[in-house]
């Protein structure tokens, strides 16, 4: 009876120690941080983080921007004056208004492309027509229209530059990808096809756009080390799993391979020492840089990024403030997501959402 007893004990002990150490790995590593949680002010799906003026704005379905300066949690004020709020109407069975999923700012213009949603004859959500607004300081205005493709997806991104006078935001419809103006009107928004040697030809898989000496398109998240007051010396982006960069103005078909990640690399963000690197399902990782080199394999964080942002969180977007500054003076933000199983992948809900990192907090932490 006591050998039987023993042995029951032991296998619950085991059973303990398999789930402990399983579904709540994520909450145990934030508590091994030792890291208080901030409560979440801005959750949901993030696709941008993007600079305007002197704000950073965020989507989530509307629209929120705070001063690039801050470094205090929460100070973020919703500016979706003009934006349909997305809503569902029980008497009419319905989705009424618009979700906002992207954003891309030139030197005096945002833009937001938003969707409308709708049910199938199974019920279930589907996304409808697409529409651009875009933003002058006050409130949105619609781009005449609707800008949904007849073939591929439409999307908006920008070079998202530090210097205002090298912001760029383009519009992939039709798998054309095409400059959108500077200065635009509702009925007048496109500058002209967009073109570039440097990077991948812009067309139907392009993503991202990054600008040091040329404008570089590309079909993977990117970025550069440029800063408030110098010109990038390299652009860095995503071969799959791998890191690439290349010296600035030269073509990316020169590009050098660095550091391999185990997963797809989804965001890129870089300061003076470290280059960061958003995962799809790895959470964040981490390289060294080198005047601007990264280096070949990962690194230990500075920080606890790696506890914050772990296994099993992608991270869609990621953006540094300025990259002259190292790992732990730096103001860094990024979303958080993850893929939903039917069993459980060990995420928690609460994390989904933007997080950030302020030198004068020391830490990473919900926004």
């Amino acid at each position: 009876m006591k050998r039987t007893f023993s042995v029951l004990i032991f296998f619950f002990a085991l059973a303990c120690t398999v789930f402990f150490t399983g579904c709540q790995d994520i909450i145990f590593a934030k508590i091994m941080g030792e890291v208080a949680l901030e409560d979440a002010t801005i959750s949901g799906h993030i696709n941008s983080i993007v600079r305007y003026n002197e704000y950073v704005f965020i989507q989530n379905g509307r629209v929120y921007c705070k001063p690039a300066s801050s470094q205090s949690h929460g100070d973020w004020i919703e500016k979706s004056d003009g934006l349909p709020k997305l809503e569902y109407s029980y008497y009419d069975n319905k989705f009424k208004g618009i979700y906002i999923y992207q954003l891309a700012a030139t030197e005096n213009t945002l833009y937001a492309l938003g969707a409308s949603i709708n049910k199938n004859d199974d019920g279930v959500n589907i996304t409808g027509s697409r529409y651009l607004y875009y933003f002058s300081g006050s409130s949105w205005t619609k781009c005449d229209g609707e800008v949904t493709g007849t073939s591929g997806t439409t999307t908006i991104f920008c070079t998202n530059t530090n210097k205002t006078a090298n912001r760029k935001a383009y519009i992939r419809m039709n798998g054309t990808v095409s400059e959108l103006k500077n200065d635009p009107s509702s009925t007048s928004f496109i500058q002209g096809p967009a073109s570039s040697a440097l990077g991948d030809a812009p067309g139907a898989s392009t993503v991202s756009a990054v600008y040091a000496s040329g404008v570089y398109f590309f079909n993977s998240c990117s970025a550069t080390n440029e800063t408030e007051t110098t010109a990038a010396t390299h652009v860095y982006w995503a071969s799959g799993s791998t890191l690439k960069y290349v010296a600035a103005g030269t073509a990316a078909s020169s590009g050098t391979s660095a550091v391999s990640c185990s997963v797809n690399i989804t965001s890129i963000a870089a300061t003076s020492n470290a280059i960061l690197l958003g995962t799809n399902g790895r959470g964040l990782q981490k390289t060294t840089n080198a005047s601007g080199v990264p280096g070949s394999s990962l690194s230990s964080f500075s920080t606890n990024a790696d506890s914050a942002l772990d296994t099993p969180y992608i991270i869609p977007a990621m953006l540094c403030i300025d990259s002259a500054a190292p790992e732990t003076g730096a103001k860094l933000y990024a979303s958080a997501d993850f893929k939903r199983k039917s069993n459980s992948s060990g995420g928690n809900y609460k994390d989904v959402g933007l997080w950030s990192y302020y030198p004068s907090r020391g830490n990473w932490n919900r926004e």
